[in-house]
């Protein structure tokens, strides 16, 4: 009985690496589009960098394609938009992601993600030294941002990994990666 309850216990432990807050090359899985969230997918070279200015709702009410993990980057995805709203909450993935929740105060909201720059994956991205400004910016300023208004930058994205209720944008659009963030 201690063998097996010391071998479950020992097997959770093993299929906990590379997990969590604490570990720095935490990744998301390849189930999330995580080629196109972290913009290493052939068709980031197709973003027009240009930045859309738009607001909470408005983006949440762009009328995206219903995907799968498998579709490549969408039209909306191709965009990249800034916005500039009120910081409802802000947390730590546990793949390491800072999240930036931004409402319009009317119940509207969007979800803003700087990637863990210590992920594997997130070196082979263009915008890598925008994800360690950002995260340097959001780290520096983390304990004041909640209820203050913040202008972001971002890449259009439409998150897959979350169907249920969450305070999120409508259509499931976030701006992943945030490009830039300040007052």
């Amino acid at each position: 009985m201690r063998i097996t309850l010391l071998l479950i216990a020992l097997s959770g432990i093993l299929l906990s690496c590379n997990k969590g807050k604490k570990n720095t090359k935490s990744c998301n899985g390849s189930s999330t589009r995580r080629d196109v969230k972290i913009c290493i997918d052939d068709a980031t070279t197709q973003i027009d960098l240009t930045p859309t200015t738009i607001d909470v709702a408005s983006i949440g009410a762009l009328e995206v394609p219903e995907i799968d993990k498998d579709d490549p980057r969408q039209d909306a995805e191709k965009k990249v938009y800034t916005i500039t709203a009120t910081v409802h909450k802000l947390s730590k993935h546990r793949d390491g992601d800072w999240k930036v929740k931004l409402t319009d105060g009317n119940d509207k909201y969007i979800n803003c993600e700087n990637p863990n720059p210590g992920c594997e994956y997130a070196k082979d991205s263009d915008f890598y030294d925008a994800f360690l400004n950002v995260r340097e910016w959001i780290e520096a300023n983390k304990n004041d941002l909640v209820g203050k208004t913040v202008t972001i930058t971002g890449v259009g994205f439409i998150d897959i990994d979350h169907k249920y209720p969450r305070n999120a944008a409508d259509n499931e659009m976030e701006l992943h990666p945030i490009l830039s963030i300040h007052y």
